[in-house]
């Protein structure tokens, strides 16, 4: 059997109810619908933690294997 699994950080940013970061572990929605676009593009699987890289949670191999990165933001994707 095969799967991909997607462990995340509090939520926050537009429509979340949080502009500000909650405590952590923490994630921004927008980093965290990319890393669901880039495990679907990738064929990924496994166990990954979806959080911005501070505290207890160790998100490298979200990092190493997706390509994730905690600080992506949509806005900056568009002027790419």
């Amino acid at each position: 059997m095969r799967g991909t699994v997607l462990r995340y950080g509090r939520f926050y940013g537009p429509g979340t109810g949080f502009d500000a970061p909650p405590a952590t572990p923490r994630v921004h929605v927008d980093a965290a619908a990319h890393a669901v676009l880039l495990a679907l593009q990738l064929d990924s699987e496994g166990v990954f933690n979806i959080a911005e890289p501070e505290g207890d949670v160790d998100t490298t191999k979200a990092r190493e294997q997706l390509g994730w990165h905690a600080s992506f933001r949509l806005a900056d994707a568009s002027l790419a």
